[in-house]
C-alpha cells in the first residue's frame, strides 16, 4: 500500500450551500485545523465547486459561510420579470460580480494552493467537463483558466443563470446535470493522475442536505404526466437520484472503512435560491460536524483523531 491518497468532495445545491459550508466550518473549529491542508484532492460541483475553489484557494469554512450569509441576497433577490419563460430567471451580472470580489479577476486554477476537480458541462460540444489545475504532467490548462469563470460555469444552472463562456467558442452550464454528487469524479481522478490504488483513496462527501424523490404508490407514478414531471422529474434528474447513485458507488468501491457521507435527508426542500430559508441549515450543518469528527479526523489523519 502506498500513502493514503484523501479527498473532500462536495455536491451542488444553490444555497443549500450553507449546509455544507457550515459542516466544514465547524469541522475546523473543532478540530483547530484546515481541511483542505488535510487533504490531496478537493472536487467540487455547482456550489460544491464554489465551495471547494474557495477552500483551494485559502480561505476557511467560515469564509465560506459567511460568502452565503453576505451575498445570497445580493445573488438571488431580483429575479427577471418574465423568469424562466424568456430566458434564466436570474441575470448573471450579480454573481459574477461576487466571484470576480472573491476570487479576484486574474486568479489561474494553478495558483491554488490544493489541486482541484470541478465539473460542469459544456454544450456546444455537447460533453462533460471537468476543470482541473494542472497536478499530473499530462493535465493542461490550469495556467489560462481562471478560478472565477469555473467558479461561474459550475454553478450556471440551467433556468436559474445563463451558461458561460470559459474559452472563445464554448457555452458551460451546472456540472450537476450530469455529476451533482462529485464522489466518482474524486475516485476516477485519484486512480488515474493521483498514482492512488482504490485501498489507498479515502473520502470525506458533503451533500447540500435533499428532499429524496418518492412517490406514494405504483398507482400515482402511473398517473405523472408531462407537467408533474417537468415539476417534480427535474429534482430526481438533477438532485436526489445522481447523488444517490454517486453516494452507493463510491461506498462500495471504497467500503465505509474508507469512505464517510455527511448529508440529510429532509421532509422539506429547499430551493437552489431561498436564500432566506436556506440559513437555517447552518445549525443542521454544525449538529453533522459533531456528529462526524471523529470518523472525519480518522480518515483525514487529524490531530483530533
Amino acid at each position: 500500500m502506498t500513502s493514503p491518497y484523501r479527498i473532500l468532495a462536495l455536491d451542488g445545491g444553490g444555497m443549500r450551500g450553507v449546509f455544507t459550508a457550515s459542516v466544514i466550518a465547524h469541522l475546523e473549529y473543532l478540530l483547530s485545523e484546515s481541511l483542505a491542508n488535510h487533504v490531496d484532492l478537493l472536487v467540487g460541483t455547482s456550489t460544491g465547486g464554489i465551495i471547494a475553489l474557495g477552500l483551494a484557494g485559502g480561505y476557511s469554512g467560515e469564509d465560506m459561510l459567511d460568502f452565503y450569509k453576505a451575498h445570497g441576497a445580493d445573488i438571488f433577490s431580483k429575479p427577471r420579470r418574465l423568469g424562466r419563460l424568456t430566458g434564466p430567471k436570474y441575470e448573471r451580472e450579480p454573481l459574477d460580480a461576487v466571484l470576480q470580489e472573491h476570487f479576484g479577476r486574474d486568479t489561474t486554477m494553478n495558483q491554488l494552493g490544493t489541486s482541484v476537480c470541478i465539473a460542469a458541462h459544456e454544450l456546444v460540444a455537447g460533453t462533460t467537463r471537468v476543470f482541473k489545475d494542472d497536478h499530473h504532467k499530462d493535465l493542461r490548462g490550469g495556467d489560462t483558466w481562471r478560478v472565477w469563470k469555473v467558479a461561474a460555469a459550475t454553478s450556471a444552472a440551467p433556468t436559474y443563470f445563463a451558461p458561460v463562456q470559459v474559452g472563445a467558442a464554448d457555452s458551460h452550464v451546472d456540472g450537476g446535470v450530469w455529476a451533482n454528487n462529485p464522489a466518482m469524479i474524486g475516485v476516477i481522478e485519484a486512480l488515474r493522475y493521483g498514482n492512488a490504488q482504490i485501498e489507498d483513496v479515502r473520502m470525506v462527501s458533503v451533500g447540500t442536505t435533499s428532499e429524496v424523490f418518492r412517490v406514494a404508490s405504483h398507482g400515482q407514478a402511473t398517473r405523472m404526466g408531462g407537467l408533474a414531471w417537468v415539476r417534480r422529474g427535474r429534482e430526481l434528474l438533477l438532485g436526489s437520484g445522481v447523488s444517490m447513485a454517486s453516494h452507493l458507488q463510491a461506498e462500495l468501491l471504497l467500503s465505509p472503512k474508507r469512505y464517510l457521507r455527511i448529508d440529510d435527508h429532509l421532509t422539506r426542500g429547499y430551493a437552489l435560491d431561498d436564500y432566506r430559508s436556506a440559513l437555517a441549515l447552518q445549525e443542521l450543518g454544525h449538529q453533522h460536524a459533531r456528529q462526524s469528527r471523529d470518523r472525519v479526523a480518522e480518515l483525514f489523519a487529524l490531530s483530533g483523531a
